[in-house]
């Protein structure tokens, strides 16, 4: 269609990712946002106005971009892009169009809590390896010998951790990930302390 072509002509692809919420490095570069991945694989070429993911083999243009962010097709694409960037076009307001302030806010959301949630993972791991080693090295040697309490500490609490990384953050929803976010702040903030607290004494 002619309208998608003028879209396409006139407006510059890295505006339109910036517009949407996409944040690129000055290489143009950033982590994908259409899977899941640590380092960045999605980039725009702003000579050739396209856009491809190494990771995930997704690419095209300015138009399939706004299309596959907001699961729209791309006459809706280029609609949304003509009326955000202001283009001037003869077309009609698009009748399902989102409100770019309300994207924005939930990427926002999402990478927060994406970021709450890798940070809490680790917490655990690294408190389940200290479980694990105080076990090993605090075991008692003999009937006689007083019980370290890094020794009972470890045999309270590395069952527990273990299954909350697995059925939580390996095997787990985003359901319970949130429940876990919403109802047991005060065990990730305990676990944070004691970390904190055991390796600021021990180097």
């Amino acid at each position: 269609m002619d309208f998608i072509r003028e879209v396409k002509g006139r407006a510059d692809i890295v505006k339109v990712a910036e517009h949407y919420g996409i944040k690129l490095d000055r290489s143009y570069k950033c982590v994908c946002p259409f899977h899941k991945e640590k380092t960045a694989s999605f980039s725009i070429s702003p000579r050739k106005q396209i856009w491809h993911c190494f990771g995930c083999g997704k690419g095209g243009d300015s138009i399939s971009l706004v299309s596959e962010l907001l699961n729209i097709n791309a006459l809706e694409a280029a609609k949304n892009i003509n009326y955000t960037l202001g283009l001037g076009l003869d077309a009609e307001r698009p009748a399902s169009y989102l409100e770019i302030n309300k994207y924005k806010q939930k990427r926002k959301t999402e990478e927060m809590f994406k970021q709450w949630e890798n940070k809490t993972f680790q917490l655990l791991c690294d408190y389940l390896h200290l479980l694990w080693r105080w076990e090993e090295e605090y075991a008692p040697k003999n009937p006689e010998e007083d019980i370290s309490d890094l020794y009972v500490e470890a045999m309270h609490n590395k069952d527990y951790i273990d299954s909350l990384i697995d059925e939580i953050f390996i095997n787990g929803s985003n359901e319970d990930k949130i429940w876990f976010w919403k109802y047991e702040k005060k065990v990730v903030k305990r676990i944070e302390s004691r970390v904190r607290t055991f390796r600021s004494t021990n180097g």
